[in-house]
Formats: structure tokens, C-alpha cells, sequence
């Protein structure tokens, strides 16, 4: 069994660093969960205005308001399978602010469209494709496509004045043995969203079923593909 990841990068796959390889090699059948724990050198971006939307998508652990430096944070990644038998990845970010600041999502690969897919936040109301791609480096880079609102059956296109593009870079430093990672979020009218930057360590757990916190509370919207 290949990941998810894999099937979307098809032979671009092996360009990648082999600790990334390692760590987007995830699948439910190896039983095994990734915690990442390092530092945020950088917490960034959301001017004042924006203050009272991001608070609102705390709420589904979509964006948040608070900004800083030397932020500690984990990642927890889990593979497994839906109840409709799909193949998902659980990305848990955890941001050691106070109170703690989740930014979660759940990914698919979509056979349809042949990439892909991550559902936001922890009831899963935002979607967007995703698209993979190598860096010279060995890195990966993750950039989101335009979001759709989904809920109850209904999909709605995000206009891009109230939309935003997520980039993520992360790579792999072999000198001190750590990756880095570069995340900015971005709308064309209002500039940067949020932005961290930082680097982290990975410890590969075994796990027979991830926690509950793991998996969405609308598990639905994550089958509608």
C-alpha cells in the first residue's frame, strides 16, 4: 500500500528527501502515527480588522488571532480509514499559546480528480484541492486551490475577495537534523492571513486507531468527493 501522498506525486515521489519520504509515506496499514515537536520562530500576519474572523474560525480550528515568536507546537499525523473506506491523513497542529490554538485538516486522495484533497478545520465546512510538488532541494511544497463551503449536501464556491491560498514548504536539514517548515495564508485584497515559519523533530509512534480528537465531528462532507 502506497499513501495518499504518493499516489498523487506519482514518480516525482522519489525526488524527495528520504526522511520526507518517510514521513508522507504514512498509511493506515503500517499502524504507526507521527508526533513532530519544535518551535515556531515566527507566528505572523492578520491585520487588526481581521481580528474578530479569526477568532471565529478558532472556533473550528481553522485560523486563529494570536501572533508571536519562539512559539512552542507538536503535529500529530494519522492515517487511516473512513467509515466509507477511504484512505485520510489527520494533520492536529497544536500552537502553545494560552489557551492552546488548533489549525487541523483532514487530506484524500481523489481519485477523480487525481490529487489531493483537504477538508479544514474540525467539522470540515472548507474545502480545497491541493497541489503537490518537489522543490530542488528534496523538499515538498503543499499550495491550496480555491476553498468551497460544504455543508449538508450544499457546495458553494468561496468568492475570491473572502477566499485565501494556503503555501506550505517543508524540508529537510540534514546538518542539524531537523526539517523546517514555512507556511503562509493569503488573500489578494486583505495580504497575508497567518504565516508561521519554525522547525521541528518527528517521533514515529505506533498506533492501532488514532484518538478521537483526530478524526472530524462531520465525518459526511469528507466522503463527498
Amino acid at each position: 500500500m502506497i499513501s495518499i501522498y504518493e499516489r498523487a506525486l506519482g514518480e516525482a515521489y522519489s525526488r524527495l528527501h528520504p526522511e520526507l519520504q518517510k514521513k508522507f509515506g504514512l498509511t493506515s496499514e503500517a499502524r504507526t502515527s507521527i508526533i513532530c515537536t519544535g518551535v515556531m520562530e515566527e507566528i505572523w500576519g492578520g491585520k487588526v480588522y481581521m481580528k474578530p474572523f479569526l477568532h471565529l474560525g478558532a472556533q473550528k480550528n481553522i485560523t486563529f488571532s494570536e501572533r508571536g515568536r519562539n512559539i512552542p507546537f507538536t503535529l500529530e499525523n494519522y492515517a487511516y480509514r473512513n467509515a466509507q473506506g477511504q484512505e485520510c491523513m489527520a494533520w492536529i497542529r497544536k500552537f502553545q499559546f494560552d489557551p492552546v490554538r488548533n489549525f487541523d485538516a483532514t487530506m484524500i486522495y481523489s481519485s477523480k480528480k487525481k490529487g489531493i484533497v483537504d477538508y479544514l478545520g474540525i467539522d470540515q465546512d472548507f474545502v480545497t484541492d491541493i497541489d503537490i510538488s518537489v522543490l530542488e532541494n528534496g523538499g515538498i511544497r503543499l499550495l491550496s486551490g480555491p476553498l468551497t463551503f460544504s455543508k449538508k449536501g450544499l457546495n458553494l464556491k468561496i468568492p475570491a475577495v473572502f477566499s485565501g491560498t494556503a503555501e506550505a514548504i517543508e524540508w529537510y536539514d540534514e546538518e542539524n537534523e531537523c526539517f523546517h517548515i514555512h507556511v503562509e495564508v493569503t488573500n489578494g485584497s486583505f495580504g497575508t492571513v497567518f504565516g508561521y515559519k519554525g522547525t521541528f523533530t518527528i517521533e514515529y509512534v505506533t498506533c492501532e486507531d488514532p484518538p478521537a480528537y483526530a478524526k472530524p465531528r462531520r465525518e459526511a462532507v469528507v466522503t463527498a468527493v
